[in-house]
């Protein structure tokens, strides 16, 4: 179950497979992500346990790495964000699992487990679209509240 994630947290793409390697499935994520997005992921955050090619259709895959000594402050600190960003797919998987009932799939057979993913990740980037739309129009609105009530004006005057 490969999951790519954009920097801000939406998932770009999620495919079922059965019980593959990661090194397999890279390539039909990465063309899934082409084809829904339009661009093309030039870096790809992989883990520690990702054994295989280090690059994949002009994709370069990155693995966490021991830094060398002469590898400057500037670059380990780049590196250190990026992997620690990979860092949060693993909650991002659980949440999927236990919110978006992930951990068991309700449907059959391989079409099902594809119908499963799709439904999961179409949630979950709906909910953050609406917190990130909502969130703004909610706080003006708990903020006007706030005013009128420290202003001492009557809620008799309102309606």
């Amino acid at each position: 179950m490969p999951i790519i994630r954009s920097f801000s947290g939406i998932i770009l793409g999620a495919m079922s497979f059965r019980n593959e390697y990661d090194g397999h499935t890279i390539s039909d994520a990465l063309e899934q992500v082409e084809r829904l997005t339009g661009k093309c992921i030039k870096n790809l955050a992989g883990d520690r346990g990702y054994r295989g090619r280090k690059e994949v259709n002009g994709t370069q895959i990155l693995i966490p790495v021991v830094p060398r000594k002469s590898d400057i402050r500037y670059q380990k600190s780049k590196m250190h964000k990026l992997f620690c960003k990979r860092a949060g797919i693993e909650p991002t998987i659980g949440h999927l699992k236990s919110d978006y009932r992930l951990g068991r799939n309700f449907y059959k057979g391989v079409k099902g487990n594809t119908i499963n993913m799709l439904l999961v990740t179409v949630a979950y980037n709906f909910k953050r679209a609406m917190k990130a739309l909502l969130g703004p129009i909610l706080n003006l609105v708990r903020k006007a509240f706030e005013m009128l009530l420290q202003n001492s004006f009557s809620m008799k005057y309102i309606f």
